[in-house]
């Protein structure tokens, strides 16, 4: 059964619906709701925000670790993987539903951070490349 709650001054008002909305549809952390699709544009930028947000927060920190490890590239193509994992996610998943500055500007952000890390990696690879070369 589907419900559609609307807000009329102070009161909400839940009523039963028939037909399928369009709209972000997600799974709370309540166990009394089973799950929830938004279709107000504004409130879904927002909750999209906050997700989009989280991981940000967790590809930087393996980002962080990446930087901070200057002996091994393993951490560097995993920091390259977890970016284009974080852009595939928001291409196939949010692109229909997020404003398209939003989407522009974290695609931009990745791409910095992809920039850097292929840097790093091409810098660790160039460095191992002078010393071989050195040791004949």
């Amino acid at each position: 059964m589907k419900y559609v709650v609307k807000k009329k001054t102070k009161v909400f008002e839940v009523s039963d619906l028939e037909y399928p909305i369009n709209g972000y549809k997600f799974n709370p952390k309540s166990n009394d709701v089973k799950s929830i699709t938004l279709v107000n544009s504004k409130l879904i930028n927002k909750v999209l925000d906050i997700k989009i947000n989280n991981l940000f927060a967790r590809l930087l920190m393996i980002v962080n670790d990446a930087f901070n490890s200057d002996d091994n590239p393993s951490g560097t193509v995993i920091a390259l993987d977890e970016i284009s994992m974080v852009r595939n996610t928001i291409i196939s998943k949010y692109h229909k539903l997020l404003d398209e500055r939003k989407e522009e500007m974290y695609l931009k952000k990745l791409a910095l951070l992809e920039a850097e890390m292929q840097d790093k990696l091409f810098y660790y690879q160039y460095s191992n490349i002078q010393t071989s070369n050195k040791s004949r």
